[in-house]
């Protein structure tokens, strides 16, 4: 007969998470399954006091699988935006349409006057907030591509370390399903925050990224109908102005194409450093309810996806808002000089700054799902540097910034924007000093130093010296 203490002690099949995560990350994980609440016999003790059969393994980890990974994570991400999409979420009229494609037609006049025309672009939508989601969550992808795989790679990394020696075995080969259940979690993270952000956002580019594909151009027209109620502002000024912010941001990236990568290049550098906070899945795994299946997946993502900062982190992510605030700061003040003629351009321009530095409890959300703020938090000193550079040189000077990515504004220019050029100058000086003097050592080195015809030279004419003194000492004995 079966003693009821034992039928409670055996794992639940039903319950992967609360089995795996009672393995690996419950009360004396880390220490072996020989502890105290260990089994006896042919079994070994689980922490939490569960008898391990490794029989079973192999079944937790297919169930584990199975729920997370589903179709792929893409899919997963947007099961669970549309989910989140605030509703109602109206359709986009024929009409409503047309004013959107007015305004961007508008827009492109207005910018051509005042900056250089790129290449064309894609052609203008107005999008419903769910068709937001499916349209820019490629994109954020992409430029988030970093941070899920170093997550990814820091989860399976620790779990490799941390799995007592009898499991480790085991684990050697199941790297990749580690790496698919946490590109599922990551992406349902995303799905999440983009679902909550599609009630806010305004047009493609609000956090100043290229995200939709084709480089199209998008107005949301739900949230700019609200938007302009809220602030007391003139939809259809508001709309023209939001469609020349949207054309600018575009014909930046389009004018300069390594910039996109720039961007990428220094998320990479943010995520090179994350790791998974392991202490707080252990004190979780401890607190939930393991019949519960959606609160544990719900726990364990948040604690996988939003990991401690190191200090190094936080100087890199500071990197990536200062270049998002060059980006902005950039188009708001291209998009300010555009819209000359709306009445109301100063009131929507200081509208905009207050929205983009209050953060919302979307943007709260995202930050805690995906474990990065990507906010412009130096807008205004962008503006400040740019509006300079205008006003004193032009508006040659305020776009020549990005011909280069060495010419890309440092958190020293956006802490002294009319210091800008000055220390410019001094680079490029201190560099030509530099390329200068190498220059002279390499070539007073290749003065110096005797090439390999020298020396066949000097080799034939010491051979012909011996020869012509042979030859005479040769000629004196004859005579």
């Amino acid at each position: 007969m079966t003693d009821k203490n034992d039928n409670e002690q055996q794992p639940d099949e039903n319950n992967p998470f609360g089995n795996m995560f009672g393995m690996f990350f419950g009360p004396g994980g880390g220490a072996g399954f020989g502890g105290p609440g260990g089994g006896s016999g042919g079994q070994q003790g689980m922490p939490g006091g569960f008898p391990f059969d490794p029989a079973m393994l192999g079944g937790i980890m297919q169930q584990l699988q199975e729920m997370m990974s589903g179709a792929g994570a893409q899919k997963a991400a947007l099961k669970a935006a549309e989910d989140k999409v605030p509703t109602p979420d109206p359709d986009v009229s024929e009409e409503t349409a047309a004013a959107s494609r007015d305004a961007f037609r508008v827009a492109e006049l207005w910018l051509a006057k005042v900056t250089d025309q790129p290449a064309r672009i894609g052609d203008a939508q107005t999008l419903t907030r769910r068709e937001w989601v499916h349209q820019s969550l490629p994109g954020w992808e992409k430029f988030l591509a970093p941070v899920q795989t170093n997550m990814t790679q820091a989860l399976t990394s620790t779990i490799a370390e941390q799995a007592p020696e009898e499991l480790k075995p085991m684990l050697a080969g199941a790297s990749q399903m580690f790496a698919s259940m946490s590109s599922s979690m990551f992406g349902v993270q995303l799905g999440e925050a983009l679902g909550g952000l599609s009630g806010e956002v305004l047009t493609s580019t609000d956090i100043g990224l290229p995200l939709v594909a084709g480089d199209r151009p998008v107005l949301v027209h739900a949230n700019i109908v609200g938007a302009a109620a809220e602030l007391d502002i003139d939809p259809k000024e508001l709309r023209i102005y939001l469609a020349v912010r949207e054309l600018a941001h575009l014909w930046l990236f389009t004018r300069a194409p390594w910039l996109a990568g720039h961007v990428e290049t220094a998320l990479a550098k943010y995520a090179s450093g994350i790791e998974v906070d392991m202490g707080r899945i252990e004190g979780l795994a401890g607190q939930i309810d393991p019949s519960n299946l959606e609160q544990v997946s719900q726990e364990v993502r948040e604690g996988l996806f939003n990991p401690q900062q190191t200090p190094q982190q936080a100087a890199a992510l500071e990197q990536v808002q200062n270049l998002l605030s060059v980006i902005a700061g950039w188009a708001d003040v291209v998009t300010y000089s555009a819209c000359e003629a709306l009445s109301e351009r100063d009131a929507i321009r200081e509208a905009l700054h207050r929205r983009l530095a209050t953060q919302s409890s979307a943007d709260r959300r995202f930050a805690e799902l995906v474990g990065l703020e990507l906010v412009p938090t130096r807008l205004r000193d962008a503006v400040a540097l740019f509006g300079y550079l205008e006003q004193s040189e032009g508006a040659e000077a305020r776009d020549q910034i990005f011909t280069h990515p060495d010419l890309l504004p440092s958190a020293k220019d956006l802490d002294d924007p009319l210091g800008y050029r000055e220390r410019r100058q001094e680079a490029w000086s201190s560099e030509t000093e530099i390329d200068e003097a190498l220059e002279k050592i390499l070539s007073e080195g290749s003065a110096e130093k005797p090439t390999a015809d020298d020396a066949d030279s000097s080799a034939g004419a010491a051979d012909d010296g011996d020869s012509g003194a042979a030859d005479g000492t040769d000629a004196d004995d004859e005579r």
